[in-house]
């Protein structure tokens, strides 16, 4: 009998969730749209969408030889209050039974167990938007949701694009050649007339995925040089590297100790934004382990269903996640 451990990352852009077995060995995986109850008119979109997948990915696994559900582990944007774990709990009563562990987390829990086999330290996750989660040593948990008061992520990058080329245009702000790139992309003739598109009665509006979609044109203005670009990147890494710390104070890790920071999602893998959060985590919490490589959410999310399986998490185990994971992302995933 195959023992079966599930883990789901749901985002605002895309949810994935990966079957495995109790060596790491992943047995199948789905890959669909939102998963966020925040994102949605009515929560149930999200939570049908959560469940079709999971069911997807435990068909696949089974045909692979794959039997009892040991243990789950949903890391999901959205988790922000008591009331939404309970909103996920009561949905996979009847739908998904895991004989051993149920565990319903904020997405940006979904990293730690990357950085560190036991899951203490920060993790911060950018990607759409912004998840930054930490665990203490004995075991306290604290995930900034919506603490979190200023915009990360792609869509924090251009929302702070879109402010500062609003502000140059009325000259309130220095010059940048983001005042011709995000218009362009938006298809608009002019500043202004992005602004009309998106603030008129009837406009199309800046919304949290439309900012999102931009991201890309902010970092490739930052990569050209434009120093307006490269100071919204520099001070996006300043505020992660501050809440980071405000994670870490409040579960009890002090900022002169050692403790890793595992710093994952679709912005980091932008060199400029990495090597941003790197140099600002480094000086914020001098004595932190930065890990990048193989921070990969829906990873992340699969080892806590192995430990809360009762899975020794070693090098193999996570050896065998990521291949999984790498094998998905060349049949078509993305991360």
């Amino acid at each position: 009998m195959t023992e079966l451990f599930l883990g789901v990352d749901a985002g605002n852009t895309k949810t994935i969730a990966v079957v495995a077995d109790a060596r790491g060995v992943v047995l199948g995986s789905a890959l669909g749209g939102l998963g966020d109850i925040y994102g949605v008119e009515h929560p149930d979109e999200a939570v049908a969408e959560v469940l079709r997948l999971s069911h997807a990915a435990l068909a696949c696994a089974r045909e692979r030889g794959g039997s009892s559900l040991r243990a789950v582990a949903f890391r999901l944007a959205g988790v922000d209050w008591p009331e939404d774990e309970r909103l996920w709990i009561d949905a996979v009563r009847g739908q998904l039974e895991p004989e051993r562990s149920l565990s319903v987390k904020n997405d940006g829990f979904a990293l730690l167990r990357c950085g560190d086999a036991d899951g203490v330290g920060v993790a911060i996750a950018l990607g759409t938007g912004a998840a930054v989660s930490a665990r203490g040593r004995g075991g306290d948990e604290f995930a900034l949701s919506w603490w979190l008061q200023h915009p990360l992520g792609a869509a924090g990058l251009v929302a702070d694009a879109l402010s500062t080329v609003y502000r140059a245009e009325i000259g309130l702000a220095p010059p940048t050649a983001l005042a011709h790139a995000l218009p362009a992309f938006y298809g608009a003739e002019s500043v202004e007339a992005m602004l009309h598109a998106f603030t008129r009665r009837g406009g199309s509006g800046a919304t949290h995925r439309e900012r999102a979609r931009a991201a890309p044109v902010v970092l490739a203005e930052a990569a050209a040089g434009d120093v307006v670009a490269v100071g919204i990147v520099d001070e996006h890494a300043r505020r992660v590297a501050c809440y980071a710390r405000a994670c870490a104070h409040r579960v009890g890790l002090a900022p002169d100790e050692p403790f890793a920071v595992t710093l994952g999602g679709s912005v980091v893998r932008d060199p400029l934004v990495r090597a941003a959060a790197v140099r600002e985590l480094a000086r914020t919490l001098p004595r932190c382990r930065v890990v990048t490589e193989g921070a990969v959410p829906i990873v992340g999310a699969v080892l806590d269903a192995l430990a809360e399986g009762g899975v020794s998490v070693d090098a193999a185990v996570r050896g065998a996640v990521l291949r999984g994971d790498a094998a998905a992302e060349q049949a078509g995933f993305t991360r």
